[in-house]
């Protein structure tokens, strides 16, 4: 244990690590290649030998054996290997504190190897804020190499800690951290979800592993979940598991904070379902937008759900644009941090409560930035689908097949991909095809329908002008959408989905994080302007014009970009 609290020896020997851990590099660079965990497991046995005195590698073997449980034994065994002078000379030339710092700071990933099981340090320090942790029972589900535990101990050191964690190597990584700062913390290793539906915390922090496939648990254990929501058992993916988990453990009056990817605050199907049960429990206080790029394994934007029992409404926090640009990864400041935790009890444009008949409107999605977006409204709006005649898919079509399919020669038959709309605009060069199947027809592209990807972002959105005869097949990325053309103009339509209003109700019904989509239940729904037809084919006329414009400019920077080839040449 130390002599001195955490912020006293971060004051004296935080600015040590890097060159220790440099050091330590440097000094062990005879073996293969070091993974962070063998330079922290040789730390550890530099610490061992400056707090006990060791004199030599005799002494330190036996004392490894002797003194250390079994597991830690292996670990730095496993780390060290034959390197244990090393150890010794770094034990004798760092003094104990320097080497405790070290232990507490170094990083345990290098971006490749175990940044998944870290959780970044102002994710940490918001999270300990938000839970307000005081003489509390406080538990880490899933609490990789102690990160959270570490900033909750300085924040509360008479609270008692649990952590709980299935890798081996992150499990001794965080006990050895946390009893140099904690008599009151035990770090378990095993599986978050086979834990003993009698262990109840106050407070709970979960950074579980996203988008994982549900495994094996057992029969009996998942039983224990399909009991509180059925729909649970049809779950591709253990995020809900994981969440749910939480909940299980969770104390009458306790709080949770946990870690998930944005589209589980969006997505449809079973997630939808689930998400309803946990807004009409009254499980869900607060959702809260965190920017992107805060973990070194991965730059997508991420979100915190804050759990708690018998909530009547939501807290919407939008903190998706308070990053601070850190050298490799974005971090939250103090500053944002604080301003985050005010958010709980100051309305601003980036922070409100919402009712659940509101979350309900919008089809129990909770992203924040549903309800946090200026509300449009539509001038003679009308839902989308009372525009549509008939929506359809692009075929699904092999890479090979397609191959196969392909007319060095022009024909009567197309094929359009997504790579084949630019700026709005349907390339003139599209592929031929040999012939078209008459199951593939029902796939073709009729005159005048509008075009929209289904996949990725930004939305790509064509108007499509089919020549009598001819036949163009669109593929299975692409919605074709055939209008009813005696209330509107398919250019007006195009027009109003590209403005800023079109963008954001289309951002609003786009579903999934990795790979954003549009669903065409969420298409349908969309508010669309129709104004009488005469107006319409106004702004249509108008956005030709510039369409027009806009293929003449492109002509003229290809050509002057072709000509740049032959300056040389000429001159």
């Amino acid at each position: 244990m130390l002599n001195i609290t955490l912020e006293e020896l971060r004051e004296e020997e935080f600015a040590s690590v890097e060159k220790v851990t440099y050091d330590i590099a440097a000094r062990m660079k005879g073996s293969n290649t070091l993974m962070p965990t063998q330079l922290f497991g040789m730390a550890y046995l530099a610490y061992l030998v400056a707090d006990n005195g060791i004199e030599n590698v005799e002494e330190l073997i036996e004392y490894v054996d002797k003194e250390l449980p079994v597991e830690q034994a292996l670990f730095v065994r496993e780390a060290v290997k034959d390197a244990w002078s090393v150890a010794i000379d770094l034990g004798v030339s760092y003094t104990t504190e320097t080497l405790v710092a070290t232990l507490l700071w170094m990083p345990t990933s290098n971006g490749r190897y175990g940044a998944e099981m870290e959780t970044p340090d102002s994710v940490a320090k918001l999270a300990t804020r938000i839970l307000n942790i005081e003489n509390d029972n406080v538990a880490d589900f899933c609490s990789g190499t102690g990160n959270f535990l570490m900033e909750a101990i300085e924040t509360s050191p008479d609270s008692t800690y649990y952590g709980i964690e299935i890798n081996t190597h992150c499990k001794e990584i965080s006990t050895i951290r946390l009893q140099l700062i904690s008599e009151q913390v035990i770090i378990e290793q095993g599986n978050v979800l086979e834990m003993s539906a009698a262990k109840k915390f106050d407070k709970i922090f979960c950074d579980y592993p996203w988008s994982m496939k549900v495994f094996n648990l057992g029969k009996e254990k998942m039983q224990e979940f399909e009991s509180v929501i059925p729909e649970i058992k049809k779950v591709a993916n253990a995020d809900w598991l994981f969440i749910l988990n939480v909940m299980k453990h969770l104390e009458e009056d306790g709080k949770a904070v946990v870690v998930t990817t944005n589209g589980t605050t969006w997505n449809g199907g079973i997630s939808k379902s689930i998400r309803e049960k946990f807004v009409r429990f009254g499980w869900i206080e607060a959702v809260i937008s965190l920017p992107g790029n805060l973990y070194t394994s991965t730059s997508i934007p991420t979100s915190l759900l804050v759990l708690s029992k018998g909530n009547k409404s939501i807290r919407m926090i939008d903190a998706s644009a308070m990053a601070a640009v850190g050298r490799r990864q974005n971090l939250l400041s103090d500053e944002a941090i604080e301003s985050i935790v005010n958010m709980f009890n100051e309305d601003t444009d980036n922070a409100k409560s919402v009712t659940i008949e509101e979350i309900q409107e919008q089809d129990y999605a909770i992203n924040p930035s549903r309800f946090l977006e200026v509300e449009i409204e539509v001038e003679d709006g009308v839902p989308f689908e009372d525009l549509i005649v008939n929506v359809t898919r692009g075929a699904q079509v092999k890479a090979n097949e397609l191959d196969e399919m392909v007319s060095e020669e022009p024909t009567d038959y197309q094929y359009l991909m997504l790579a084949n709309i630019q700026d709005g605009i349907i390339s003139d060069e599209l592929p031929f095809l040999k012939s078209m199947d008459k199951k593939m027809e029902k796939y073709c592209i009729k005159n005048n329908s509008l075009v929209i990807s289904k996949n990725g972002a930004p939305v790509k959105i064509a108007v499509a002008s089919v020549e009598e005869g001819r036949k163009i097949l669109a593929n299975g990325n692409l919605y074709v959408i055939e209008l009813d053309e005696t209330k509107v103009n398919p250019y007006f339509i195009k027009a109003y989905l590209e403005s800023e209003n079109g963008t954001i109700a289309l951002s609003r019904v786009t579903v999934g994080a990795t790979l954003p989509n549009i669903p065409v239940d969420g298409l349908k729904k969309i508010m669309i302007p129709c104004p009488d037809i005469s107006v319409q084919n106004e702004v249509a006329e108008k956005y030709l014009a510039k369409m027009d414009e806009v293929k003449i400019l492109k002509h003229k920077l290809a050509r002057a970009t072709a000509e740049l080839k032959s300056i040389y040449e000429e001159g």
